[in-house]
């Protein structure tokens, strides 16, 4: 391979690097029911990224949305919802923004309000040794460490 072709590799790869695209999944002791958010960030000069959260119940369903203008570096927390809702919700809290996710019906919605009980916290998607991961709270309360 030659200079200039090997130069025009290079600058055909270059606007790729640095892009993020990773996965984490919380699976349920229920066979089948899992959340999975996958961030997405298209160029790497971006201080923020998407994030797609998926529910899913299979083989009965699967679904989600995305949620956008995300920054790079948020831990998303994620709460075992008070017995209250219709159906068995588990939330999802970035920054003031919190989120209904159902592996039951397979629906993720954005609440206009944060409701005033979260519930009781199952842990955080993070990045933790540099992977993008769910991370158990620890059952003792102590807070994670940064």
């Amino acid at each position: 391979m030659n200079f200039l072709s090997r130069s025009l590799l290079f600058l055909a790869v270059l606007p790729l690097a640095g892009c993020l695209q990773d996965t984490a999944s919380y699976s349920f002791p229920e066979k089948g029911h899992a959340i999975t958010l996958v961030r997405n960030q298209t160029w790497f000069w971006q201080d923020t990224l998407e994030i797609e959260v998926m529910a899913s119940h299979l083989p009965d369903c699967n679904g989600g949305m995305t949620i956008k203008e995300v920054p790079v570096d948020t831990r998303i927390a994620m709460y075992q919802a008070p017995d209250e809702y219709p159906e068995p919700l588990h939330l999802l809290k970035t920054g003031k923004r919190v989120f209904a996710v159902s592996t039951q019906s397979c629906r993720v919605q954005e609440f206009k309000e944060v409701p005033p009980d979260l519930g009781g916290k199952l842990g955080t998607f993070r990045v933790k040794d540099q992977v993008f991961q769910f991370v158990a709270a620890d059952p003792a309360g102590k807070p994670e460490p940064e």
